[in-house]
């Protein structure tokens, strides 16, 4: 399993991702469905991430995954 400061490094990339290709956490909840606040606590690493939510944001920001993992 992943320490929690590695799921942290790696949701501060995908933020930084998402913010330089303008897609903002609206559009990135809207996609998932879920609300804005979800979102906003992810990137701010409020809550430790599932896999699959990770993931979901990853595609949401048309991100490669292998990209991400082997950036971190």
């Amino acid at each position: 399993p992943m320490k929690n400061n590695e799921w942290k490094k790696l949701v501060l990339e995908l933020k930084e991702i998402s913010e330089s290709k303008g897609i903002t956490q609206t559009e990135i909840a809207e996609k998932l469905n879920c609300r804005q606040q979800h979102i906003s606590r992810f990137f701010n690493t409020k809550c430790s991430p599932s896999l699959d939510l990770f993931l979901q944001v990853a595609k949401a920001n048309v991100v490669e995954v292998e990209l991400v993992l082997t950036v971190s």
